[in-house]
């Protein structure tokens, strides 16, 4: 495999709606390197899913062209199949099956001897908590559950590229963790990992790379502490306040920088750095301050999303 796994080069994607042409991606532009977690985020209708089925050649583009280790995608959809497993959004096409049924079935398509294929779906199933399950039919389960068994259908056969299109939708957070737990495990032994999500603060934990999408438009793609350089470098403040102390606090913490109200009882504080041992000595040693809890938090990636969405919508607005 060469050393971009992907290559995307200026894809647009416009199709028609009623009588109105709409643009589901604007020529976006990037490159996958082997071996790497690259996180795509965005809100719902941002252009995500329609980049995700272009890269494993389910959508031609109107324009532009998608390569796989160096060859056209649509021109070679079969032989990336066989290295590429994705996981969609869409109901499961084998609900009819039995769950360890669609799970080894899954294996042997990908290659795998019925012996390993059977094995290796009896441990997903254990690893998923859904062992007892390996009887029941795909469509007899749960939403969260038909979605465990969708990640295990990706995850069997060990292919060197994996694509997730919002993983954990639907899942509680023991699950959720897991998730995530199965997809580091899987980069480490070499698989290159492709994930779309809106849960930005999950995916944090995971990514090597984001690519941030709106509008159908690549609004800015680099290594997570790259893009977090980029944000408001002004640190900021978590503080929880005691019920009905509100404007107390604000009016308490207002000379130290901007306040800003995040929920009923919790406040943030953006101060410069170079006011931040003040503020912290101040937040400590204030015994009247009606302030329960407290910590300094350094830029997210969810702000470095925010960040980067206001700049191009205010970009949009002047042009």
């Amino acid at each position: 495999m060469s050393e971009f796994v992907y290559e995307v080069k200026d894809v647009s994607q416009v199709y028609k709606k009623g009588k109105t042409m709409v643009t589901a991606n604007d020529r976006i532009s990037l490159s996958i390197r082997e071996g790497e977690i690259l996180g795509v985020l965005g809100p719902n209708g941002a252009g995500k899913s329609t980049l995700i089925k272009q890269l494993v050649g389910q959508l031609k583009p109107t324009k532009g062209q998608v390569l796989f280790c160096g060859e056209d995608i649509i021109k070679h959809t079969r032989s990336a199949a066989s290295l590429v497993a994705y996981y969609a959004q869409e109901p499961h096409v084998l609900s009819a099956l039995k769950v360890h049924e669609a799970l080894a079935f899954t294996g042997r398509l990908r290659g795998m001897a019925t012996r390993d294929a059977e094995k290796q779906a009896k441990e997903l199933l254990e690893q998923f908590d859904m062992a007892d399950w390996g009887g029941k039919q795909l469509k007899q389960l749960s939403g969260g559950q038909k979605r465990m068994v969708g990640i295990g259908t990706a995850l069997i056969g060990h292919s060197p590229v994996l694509i997730f299109d919002e993983p954990t939708n639907e899942l509680d957070p023991k699950k959720r963790r897991l998730v995530w737990q199965l997809i580091q495990e899987r980069n480490r032994e070499g698989a290159t990992v492709i994930l779309v999500t809106h849960n930005v603060l999950e995916a944090e934990q995971v990514v090597d790379r984001a690519a941030v999408i709106n509008h159908g438009r690549l609004l800015a793609i680099d290594h997570v502490s790259t893009l977090k350089q980029k944000v408001d470098q002004r640190l900021k403040f978590e503080l929880t306040i005691g019920s009905g102390r509100r404007a107390e606090a604000v009016a308490a913490l207002q000379p130290f920088g901007i306040v800003q109200e995040s929920a009923e009882n919790r406040l943030q504080l953006l101060v410069e750095k170079q006011q931040a041992s003040r503020a912290l000595a101040f937040i400590v040693e204030q015994e009247e301050l009606p302030i329960l809890e407290y910590a300094l938090m350094p830029p997210s990636l969810e702000d470095v999303y925010f960040h980067i969405d206001h700049a191009a919508r205010k970009e949009a607005l002047i042009s």
